[in-house]
C-alpha cells in the first residue's frame, strides 16, 4: 500500500485551487473553496479578517463525526489577532459525509492516512495563495484531528507548532478500548483472531510513531482526565513520547474539554512560544 508521505508527494505538483464561495459573517469573511488533482476534490474553509490574510495562519483538523466548520470554534483568532483559519473535511465527514454502515476497518485505515494527505495539500494551497508565511503556520487538532493533527505535524516541518486537544497515541489500544459509538460497533464487527492483524497497518496513521518529530518546534497537548473516548492514559502515552518544548494541561473534564479555558490555555501557550503572532 502506498503510503500517505508517498501519496503526497505523488500528489503535491498535480492540485489545483478554486473558490467555491465567499461572504462575510460576523466580522471575519468566509472563503468556501475545493482542492482538486488528488483522488478526489477536498472540500475546504478558510475565514480571514476583513482586512484581509495577515501571514498568519491556524490550520484546524476537527474531530470524529465533525467538519470543517468546527475551524468557528477558533473564531476569536481571526477578530482579536488577525489569524486566517482554515480547515478541510476529513474522509467521510461533512461534504464527504458516508453512511457509518459502509466504513470498514480497512476503510477507515485508509481514510486516516488520505485525510493527512489532504491536510499537507491544503497547507500547500495556503502557502501559494499567501495566506500564511515561513514561520507562522500553526496546527490545532481536537481529537481524531489531534490524533492526525500530531502526523501532520510530525512530517511537515512548515508546520510551526502544534496545539492538540485530547488526542492519543497506540491507534491500536485507543480502538480495541474507546467507548465512541461506531468504534463499538466496528468492533462489534470484528471477530477476534482477527483483530491482531490491524495492528500493523494502523502505525503509519499513528502519532505515537511521529509526535517526537515535532521537536523542536513547540507541543502543546490538552487532555481530559476523565476521557474514555480517546482514553486519559493513551494521551498521556503520547505527551511522553514527544520531545521538548511541551506543555501539558489537564483538564477535570472528559473528552469535551471546556472550550473557553482550553481557548486561554492555546492563547497563553501562544504568548510563550509565538509572541510576535499575538499582536
Amino acid at each position: 500500500m502506498e503510503s500517505h508521505d508517498e501519496a503526497y508527494e505523488k500528489a503535491r505538483g498535480r492540485i489545483s485551487y478554486f473558490e467555491v464561495g465567499r461572504e462575510a459573517r460576523e466580522g471575519v469573511v468566509l472563503n468556501r473553496f475545493r482542492i482538486t488533482g488528488f483522488d478526489e476534490d477536498i472540500p475546504g474553509l478558510a475565514a480571514h479578517h476583513p482586512a484581509g490574510p495577515s501571514g498568519k495562519l491556524l490550520l484546524f483538523l476537527h474531530g470524529l463525526g465533525g467538519s470543517k466548520e468546527d475551524v468557528l470554534y477558533f473564531k476569536a483568532f481571526v477578530e482579536k489577532f488577525c489569524f486566517s483559519i482554515m480547515a478541510v473535511d476529513a474522509r467521510g465527514h461533512g461534504e464527504r459525509k458516508l453512511d457509518p454502515e459502509k466504513i470498514r476497518p480497512e476503510l477507515l485505515i485508509e481514510y486516516l492516512g488520505k485525510t493527512i494527505v489532504d491536510n499537507r495539500l491544503a497547507i500547500d494551497i495556503a502557502f501559494r495563495n499567501h495566506w500564511v508565511e515561513e514561520g507562522k503556520l500553526i496546527l490545532a487538532g481536537v481529537s481524531m484531528g489531534g490524533i492526525l493533527g500530531g502526523v501532520v505535524a510530525g512530517v511537515d516541518k512548515r508546520v510551526s507548532g502544534a496545539a492538540l486537544y485530547v488526542p492519543g497515541g497506540d491507534l491500536f489500544e485507543i480502538i480495541s478500548e474507546s467507548r465512541v459509538p461506531m468504534l463499538v460497533e466496528l468492533r462489534s464487527k470484528i471477530p477476534p483472531e482477527l483483530i491482531n492483524i490491524v495492528k500493523p497497518f494502523l502505525a503509519p496513521v499513528d502519532p505515537i510513531n511521529y509526535i517526537d518529530k515535532v521537536s523542536p518546534r513547540p507541543l502543546l497537548i490538552q487532555l481530559g482526565k476523565h476521557d474514555d473516548i480517546v482514553p486519559f492514559k493513551n494521551g498521556m502515552k503520547l505527551f511522553e513520547k514527544a520531545g521538548e518544548p511541551k506543555q501539558l494541561v489537564v483538564h477535570d473534564s472528559g473528552h469535551s474539554l471546556p472550550v473557553d479555558k482550553a481557548i486561554d490555555e492555546t492563547v497563553n501557550w501562544l504568548r510563550k512560544y509565538f509572541p510576535q503572532l499575538m499582536i
